[in-house]
């Protein structure tokens, strides 16, 4: 299932421990280092730009942060922990964050 992927995958994992290089970076920056992709970071900005404006304390009914997730964990994580679990979730769901970007253009979420 599903919820089984998202599990294995460790996106309800709460432990994290950013790299030194990390550190001090915004959740942009943070972001495009991780994916490594222009392209796939132009798409993942135009998401979540509208999902919840980069804001990490973004809340709307059960989701929350940067990528407004429907994770309890996502509420009370930092923005490196949210854009892990968010890249996590596009990837396992989506593929990529182009993709993602297409499902919500057509549906209004992703």
């Amino acid at each position: 299932s599903f919820i089984g992927t998202i599990l294995c995958l460790g996106l309800a994992s709460p432990a994290y421990a950013p790299s030194a290089s990390a550190l001090g970076l915004s959740a942009k920056q943070y972001a495009s280092k991780m994916l490594n992709n222009k392209n796939h970071f132009q798409c993942l900005n135009r998401l979540y730009s509208k999902e919840s404006a980069w804001n990490v304390k973004a809340k709307n009914g059960p989701h929350y942060g940067i990528p407004q997730g429907r994770s309890i964990y996502l509420k009370n994580a930092n923005k490196y922990q949210q854009i892990d679990w968010g890249i996590r979730y596009i990837k396992a769901r989506y593929g990529n964050p182009c993709k993602a970007l297409n499902h919500f253009r057509i549906y209004n979420w992703h």
